[in-house]
């Protein structure tokens, strides 16, 4: 209550201040005529009684003053006047200004452009209603590394476990959209009926699929996403139950998801379509239900994480049960792999943005120092208007603030100039980014982006404005004038000649981290892939429609082409492969 009644007065004091000064001008006045009044009655001379009440009150302009500073008004008078004399100080030093404006822009801007980009990687919450419960669930290879899992896996998971409220499975899918348009291929998903609500969303327009959709021969029903939807239906409402032609056959839109819909699984996705695999003839083992091509997502019942889950599902890999068989490739033998979706996102790529994002600090951090190196050698230079001001009444305090709102004021315009170069830096970061970097689409400068960038500022005005500050409200007046005077500026070089040992330290492991890094590169392109490819080039080709159902056919369009493209002149030899050499998939 105290502080908030002190802030209304405060406040009133600030925004009607004339009426202020009028009322406590009244009240002076008031209080020291009725003690004049007393001493006149008491027998002294109304002369000499005004003259005793003046001496006793010390000055009404005095009392004026203590009443303005106890109200706070001094300080917002005082902070504008610093504001003023900083900002003269700056035009007058366009150097100065110039240089330490741009080494905070550079420092500020690096920072926050990769701030961008780690925060919604790395630390913000997936953009779904419970990201923090849903999970990835996984097989293992015998070599310890990942591995997609089974439909029937999946299936008696889904039977048997009492740690998800629900589960789904997704693989990719390719299809050809063929129209009165250019035809298009697209990226989309197989799922099954339960992945959006696994992920806590659903259709904006239409409906979710529905699970007695999800069986073999059941209905061909498509999930648009709203970039499509605008993109080849110019965002037609009644889309919804209208024909559209996906390799050859004919599926019946049942929604389109909203525009914020962000799809971390696939990025690239556009459309969705059940997976409908035969849950029948589990035994039959030389069927896609019994391969490794699924990957699967669930969502943990409330109050319950993950390591339970993994226990779990540990204790159903160790139990078979009858209604179950498992082969031998997906035996279970060694448990599944349960990781947070968030997890599963970023692992891939968090040491790499955690690398970056230090290596910006350290520079913002070498930019900090130079800056802070500039105003105490500025400091130097100012003695004597320090040594001036202090001999004529302000106090340490003082001359603390007027630094200190002189260097917020220089982080202040730096701040600016950094935001935009961010803006750059995050237009250059998006463009650039590898195809394997998740949720590009969330890299921007935003409320929090700005909100760092603001306590980055704030924080860098403080710190290299403190030492500076501290260091000029030491000296002795006289001395300061002296020295002024004589243009000396030899002593108390010890926190400089620090500083400056401690920027070339950060530069130089900043250095030799580059080094290791392009020394790591350099070596990693020595290596031989075990090929030539200088002169060979590589071409994508998928077929699509009912007339490939036919291997025969298939086999002979192949043939066909790869016959055509032997004859092009200028091509010595061509082949067909299922995975390119160092493709990683």
């Amino acid at each position: 209550m105290r502080f908030w009644s002190r802030f209304r007065s405060w406040l009133r004091a600030t925004l009607w201040r004339s009426r202020m000064e009028s009322e406590m001008d009244a009240e002076l006045r008031f209080h020291l005529q009725a003690y004049a009044k007393d001493l006149v009655h008491s027998g002294v001379a109304r002369e000499e009684a005004m003259r005793r009440a003046q001496i006793e009150f010390g000055g009404i302009e005095l009392v004026k003053e203590e009443g303005r500073e106890a109200r706070g008004v001094n300080l917002l008078q005082s902070l504008v006047q610093d504001l003023r004399y900083g900002a003269s100080n700056m035009l007058r030093t366009p150097g100065f200004t110039g240089i330490t404006v741009l080494t905070l822009a550079l420092g500020i801007g690096a920072t926050t452009a990769i701030f961008s980009a780690v925060n919604p990687i790395l630390f913000e919450s997936l953009p779904y209603p419970h990201a923090d419960r849903i999970m990835m669930i996984s097989d293992w290879q015998h070599d310890g590394s990942r591995l997609d899992v089974t439909f029937h896996t999946y299936r008696e998971l889904l039977e048997r476990n009492r740690s998800f409220e629900s589960m789904a499975v997704t693989k990719p899918w390719r299809p050809a959209l063929i129209s009165t348009m250019q035809p298009e291929r697209l990226d989309g998903q197989r799922v099954s009926a339960m992945y959006f609500g696994v992920l806590g969303v659903a259709p904006v327009i239409g409906r979710d699929f529905d699970p007695s959709e999800d069986q073999l021969n059941g209905p061909r029903v498509v999930i648009l996403s709203d970039g499509l939807w605008k993109r080849r239906f110019a965002g037609d409402r009644t889309i919804v139950g209208r024909q559209v032609t996906l390799d050859d056959d004919l599926y019946t839109v049942i929604g389109v998801m909203p525009s914020a819909f962000e799809n971390v699984l696939a990025p690239l996705a556009e459309l969705w379509s059940l997976l409908q695999y035969d849950t029948r003839n589990i035994t039959s083992l030389q069927t896609r239900e019994w391969g490794h091509h699924l990957r699967m997502v669930g969502q943990l019942r409330l109050g319950l994480n993950s390591e339970q889950a993994r226990r779990e599902f540990d204790t159903i890999a160790r139990h078979p049960v009858q209604e179950f068989p498992r082969p031998a490739w997906a035996s279970l033998e060694q448990g599944l792999i349960v990781n947070s979706l968030q997890h599963d996102v970023t692992e891939n790529v968090r040491p790499a943005l955690l690398a970056v994002l230090g290596a910006v600090l350290l520079v913002l951090v070498i930019a900090c120092v130079n800056v802070t190196n500039l105003l105490l050698a500025r400091g130097v230079r100012r003695r004597g208007e320090f040594a001036l001001r202090t001999a004529l009444g302000a106090g340490r305090s003082r001359l603390v603030q007027q630094l200190l709102t002189e260097s917020l004021l220089l982080a202040a315009m730096g701040g600016v100039a950094g935001l935009a170069v961010a803006q750059l830096g995050v237009r250059l970061l998006v463009a650039l980014s590898p195809s394997e970097l998740p949720r590009v689409g969330t890299i921007g400068v935003n409320a929090t982006v700005l909100a760092f960038g603001l306590c980055v500022t704030t924080l860098i005005g403080l710190g290299v404005g403190l030492i500076p500050a501290l260091r000029a409200s030491r000296h002795d007046p006289q001395m300061g004038l002296r020295e002024s005077s004589q243009r000396t500026a030899e002593t108390h070089q010890r926190a400089r000649r620090a500083l400056v040992v401690a920027e070339v330290g950060l530069a130089l492991v900043v250095l030799v981290s580059a080094g290791l890094l392009l020394r790591s590169l350099e070596r990693l392109f020595a290596i031989s892939p075990g090929l030539d490819p200088s002169r060979l080039l590589t071409m994508q080709v998928q077929e699509s429609g009912r007339r490939f159902d036919d291997d025969s056919v298939r086999y002979r369009f192949f043939a066909q082409a790869l016959e055509a493209v032997r004859r092009v002149p200028g091509v010595k030899a061509a082949a067909f492969t299922s995975q390119l050499p160092l493709s990683g998939t």
